[in-house]
């Protein structure tokens, strides 16, 4: 039979395992929650859906809103441009072209109904897509099945600026070329609002889609 000497050497071999396998899972465990931020594209255009399905009354009118547009974005130059269709609450929709040239501090809103074009001044400031350098990783999710699916991660970062004033900020991203996917918001003013992004394409389609509309007008002063 065995020793005693070799029964407590195969006892410190086993343990010693034991031990280095526990230190591979948690250096692994650990690893998995540490994502470095990724560089998000800075010119893109997609399809983004937005809506909020709260009934709350803010400034007045209702936050509830459903927007389905076209969208372009330039976070080099700080410029939007959005052909959408909207309705707010209980209201019909309606379609507009917003050109925001936050450089300018200048917006170009065409009403498509009626092709009234008017010039507001832009005082809010320009809402970046990218990951915040103050955000924190919460993890990883699969979207489809093996071996069609696609990995996202996702972010929070609590106390962001918004509509309605400060509150959460929930990204998603995909972790093969930092597209974003989802930028969802919730604050105690307005409620849920829920942003998605599709159909993403880098670049522009059209290099003139951040010219302004000719034959618009000042907007007149808002009514107090």
């Amino acid at each position: 039979g065995r020793s005693l000497v070799h029964h407590v050497f195969l006892d410190k071999m086993i343990s010693a395992k034991i031990v280095a396998v526990t230190l591979v899972l948690a250096i692994a465990y650990v690893s998995a929650q540490i994502q470095p931020t990724c560089k998000m594209p800075q010119v893109f255009e997609a399809r983004m859906v937005s809506f909020d399905p709260n009934g709350r009354v803010y400034h007045n009118h209702s936050s509830e809103y459903r927007l389905f547009s076209r969208y372009a974005y330039d976070g080099i130059n700080l410029r939007k441009r959005i052909f959408e269709e909207v309705r707010f609450g209980s209201s019909p929709s309606q379609r507009y072209d917003v050109l925001e040239l936050h450089q300018t501090k200048q917006a170009y809103v065409t009403n498509l109904g009626t092709r009234e074009c008017l010039i507001y001044t832009i005082n809010w400031p320009f809402i970046k897509h990218d990951i915040p350098t103050n955000a924190t990783f919460e993890g990883y999710e699969t979207l489809g099945a093996y071996p069609d699916y696609i990995t996202l991660t996702q972010w929070v970062l609590p106390n962001a600026p918004g509509r309605g004033g400060n509150g959460t900020r929930y990204l998603t991203f995909t972790q093969n070329g930092c597209v974003p996917v989802r930028d969802d918001f919730f604050n105690n003013a307005t409620g849920f609002t829920y942003e998605e992004f599709s159909d993403v394409t880098l670049g522009l389609h059209d290099p003139n889609i951040f010219f302004p509309p000719s034959g618009c007008k000042p907007a007149p002063p808002p009514q107090e």
